[in-house]
């Protein structure tokens, strides 16, 4: 590939693919200075949006496209602010039941920074507090009444960003109850404040493959992710904004800020699997991330003085093209999905999402729920089927000679067995680990050896548990090890 270099000569760059924990590396000649071998990168992916190949990941047509139009729910009789997908906290309950509260009012903490605060997304009174196992905080339940009265705290205006002091603004954000939707990889905990990240990535695709379209959510507010791609660069001077090929058309009105263009094959817009494809330096390993939605809050919320309480949803259930949802924050999960059979399967994605209570309410970071069918009856020799309609990744099934959309269900095929070494999870993994050899050192203890084959780069997208013949559930196995060597290391 040529770059343009700022002097005005012409490099060549040669691009090479590691495949062990340090993504992908450019080389320049040795005869380019150093302050010349940087400004080559840096013009390129100025002047052009630089693509990420991915070879491996999920490939398959499901069915349940959300519709691209987009409706408002009513206001909700009840909204919840869940603990249940906060990746390490430490809660720490700052009301009681039956406390008025106002929009904007935090209801609980990080016992490990209590700076960083959840706070109410509605005004009302504290209806439920539900505790899980050991009495740990699991959901704050609000009756919303009347009007909503703000928790006002100071605006910043665009025009008066670079005036404000980083540590002033960090501390707005935590106050505001919105610092904790910048997240650090490779733990996924809350973004270390203390620390200057390396790089910032900005997802405008969700986790799942049917995230709400980031066209959608930018429609009313361009204005304000640009002011919140200012914001990030107040943290970082390095910020990557990626999206699906499949996004772009309707993007237009922000392509220009788009800095990397991913494959539509899951889960290449997830921020771990960009952060392996781009990543140059050890150090990077500890880059930031936010999704798009929680950086337009972020500058609503800076822009106003006001938590912002509005966001957008999707649900998928079967073939039914659902519209694009906009709801309060918290909203109640019955609410948003509807009728649906009482046997049925909710979950927050298609592959790496939790198994929803019905009776809950949406989570924090939360925008799409997936309603899956339950496992229809067995098959009279099932074994022979064609299976026209199944999903396979081993073509197993004449489905994967069909292009047709297909529908999953909670069909386990089987129950778990021993690891087999087929290789199904490594030829799949989109960060090219061994799922099987890093799980097989986990269960013996040898977390050394795990770190060795690269656990941390896990991107936790589902796909070896989805893939395994042996039904083993490498990605919980992982995702445990993960979560228990950060414990470790903070102590």
């Amino acid at each position: 590939m040529l770059a343009q270099t700022l002097c005005g000569k012409v490099s060549k760059i040669y691009c090479i693919d590691i495949q062990k924990r340090f993504g992908r590396l450019y080389f320049l000649p040795e005869s380019t200075s150093k302050t010349g071998r940087s400004n080559c990168i840096n013009t390129e992916i100025m002047n052009h949006m630089e693509k990420i190949t991915l070879s491996k990941g999920f490939t398959l047509k499901l069915a349940g496209m959300p519709d691209t139009s987009v409706i408002q729910l009513p206001r909700p009789a009840t909204v919840g602010v869940s603990a249940r997908d906060i990746a390490h906290i430490r809660p720490k309950l700052l009301v009681k039941e039956n406390d008025s509260v106002k929009t904007g009012q935090p209801l609980f903490c990080d016992k490990r920074d209590t700076s960083i605060q959840y706070v109410s997304p509605g005004t009302g009174t504290v209806k439920k507090i539900v505790f899980g196992k050991r009495r740990r905080l699991l959901e704050v339940v609000v009756a919303l009444e009347g009007l909503d009265d703000f928790i006002q705290f100071d605006p910043v205006s665009a025009s008066h960003l670079n005036q404000v002091p980083k540590q002033d603004l960090i501390h707005r954000l935590k106050q505001g109850g919105l610092w904790q939707t910048l997240r650090q990889l490779p733990a996924r905990d809350t973004a270390d404040s203390e620390t200057a990240p390396p790089l910032i990535i900005v997802c405008l695709n969700g986790n799942d493959i049917f995230s709400p379209h980031p066209a959608l959510v930018l429609q009313d507010n361009i204005r304000q992710f640009e002011f919140g791609l200012s914001v990030l660069k107040q943290f970082s001077n390095r910020v990557i904004v990626a999206a699906r090929t499949n996004s772009l058309k309707l993007l237009a009105p922000v392509k220009h800020l788009i800095t990397h263009e991913v494959p539509d094959i899951y889960p290449a817009w997830e921020p771990g699997a960009i952060l392996y494809h781009i990543k140059k330096q050890a150090k990077q390993n500890a880059a930031w991330y936010i999704n798009v939605q929680g950086l337009v809050r972020m500058a609503q919320f800076l822009e106003t003085g006001r938590y912002p309480v509005d966001t957008m949803v999707t649900v998928t259930k079967g073939n039914d093209k659902k519209p694009h949802m906009i709801t309060r924050q918290g909203s109640p999960i019955r609410l948003l999905a509807g009728s649906f059979p009482l046997s049925s399967l909710i979950t927050t994605g298609q592959f790496n999402g939790r198994k929803v209570d019905p009776d809950s309410h949406l989570g924090f970071f939360e925008n799409t729920l997936n309603i899956i069918p339950d496992a229809p009856a067995d098959e009279m020799f099932g074994f022979i089927r064609p299976g026209m309609d199944k999903p396979t990744m081993s073509k197993a099934f004449l489905s994967t000679l069909l292009d047709r959309k297909v529908q999953m269900d909670c069909t386990m095929h089987g129950e778990e067995r021993a690891c087999i070494n087929c290789s199904y999870c490594e030829n799949i993994c989109p960060v090219d680990l061994m799922p099987s050899f890093i799980m097989k050192a986990l269960v013996s203890d040898d977390i050394e050896e795990a770190l060795e084959l690269g656990l941390m780069d896990c991107c936790r997208c589902g796909l070896c548990s989805f893939t395994c013949p042996s039904k083993i559930e490498l990605t919980y196995i992982l995702s445990q090890g993960m979560d228990l060597h950060h414990k470790d290391k903070q102590g």
